[in-house]
């Protein structure tokens, strides 16, 4: 969904979009139309999902999608009528790529598994994880390829990006890759095989430079893939909830996979970024490393850690009766936890 004056605006796939009025608060049924010559792109049979959208000025812009191929459309919000820019909703496989004020359109995958499945041309036994990074210039409605500068993120899909107009960057956290290999270590040595990988990462993007950088934290969110990254257009402050992966990756008492609820927020040392130099005060071990706790006493991460059942609320953990004995002292006289 995305917000343009008081209202958001969901797009399914057909001529008729969903909106919602953020002072009304109730839901409405918007329909358009779309420039006379030009057929509708995408395909008529169910909702559409796996697309991009942006809003530039008074137009809604959608890219691509799960039958969509490298549409690209765009909705004028003053009059409700579609432009088709370009791409098609042929299944072929399309080794062509497309070619001031720009949009940006990066990686994503191609679902061969799916295709190979639904007996389609391209299809295949592992999906294909793009790693090219496309602008498109919204005045002479040309695409150029970008290149990639600077500590930029690995090839993924279902990200999570905004653009904070209040420190003049793109931001990009977590995401998905179906055909990448990894190595688990459990605590007892043992070693298992995930041939998909999820990302817990963060990056920011200078559309003025063309250089990305790779934010070093304290402390991140879970790995995690579709969650939702938003600007706040009054504060400026960037919040980050929902998403899920796979309860094999991160360990979960459900075996059918994890859809998160949390919400956080992102403070960079950039101008407008809302940093905080009194946050480094914070003791390092309270912080979350992803879906993993530090032990208060040893500082070592781990997922089977017990919290601390005293008077701070579980705010600490540690990993064992020994490290807990170690600790207490020092956790009792820094943070007033006491026995309950």
């Amino acid at each position: 969904m995305r917000v343009w004056e008081d209202k958001a605006y969901l797009f399914v796939g057909t001529l008729t979009l969903c909106v919602f009025d953020l002072v009304t608060e109730q839901w409405s049924l918007l329909r358009t139309t779309i420039q006379r010559g030009q057929p509708w792109p995408y395909s008529p049979i169910g909702p559409l999902g796996s697309y991009s959208t942006t809003v530039l000025d008074h137009k809604l812009y959608v890219f691509s999608g799960e039958d969509g191929q490298n549409i690209f459309m765009a909705l004028d919000l003053l009059t409700n009528k579609w432009e088709h820019l370009s791409g098609t909703s042929d299944h072929h496989p399309n080794l062509s790529s497309p070619i001031s004020r720009k949009i940006y359109i990066m990686y994503g995958c191609a679902n061969r598994t799916q295709a190979a499945l639904n007996q389609e041309p391209g299809g295949g036994e592992n999906d294909y994880t793009y790693d090219d990074f496309w602008s498109y210039h919204v005045d002479n409605k040309k695409w150029t390829r970008e290149r990639l500068r600077g500590s930029y993120p690995s090839s993924r899909t279902e990200t999570a990006c905004a653009f904070s107009d209040a420190m003049g960057r793109a931001v990009v956290y977590g995401g998905y890759h179906g055909s990448m290999s990894m190595i688990e270590m459990s605590l007892d040595n043992t070693r298992r095989l995930h041939t998909y990988a999820y990302f817990g990462d963060t990056f920011v993007y200078n559309p003025d430079t063309n250089i990305w950088q790779h934010v070093l934290v304290r402390g991140f969110p879970s790995y995690r893939a579709t969650a939702t990254l938003v600007s706040d257009p009054d504060t400026g402050k960037l919040y980050l909830y929902g998403g899920y992966n796979n309860s094999d990756y991160v360990p979960a008492n459900h075996v059918s996979g994890r859809a998160y609820n949390d919400v956080w927020t992102l403070k960079l040392d950039l101008p407008g970024g809302h940093w905080n130099p009194e946050d480094l005060s914070r003791d390092l071990r309270a912080e979350k490393m992803g879906p993993w706790m530090r032990c208060f006493t040893c500082g070592n991460c781990g997922v089977t850690w017990q919290k601390c059942a005293g008077a701070c609320g579980g705010k600490y953990y540690f990993c064992s009766k020994d490290c807990h004995r170690a600790g207490w002292k020092e956790h009792k006289e820094k943070h007033g936890c006491r026995k309950l």
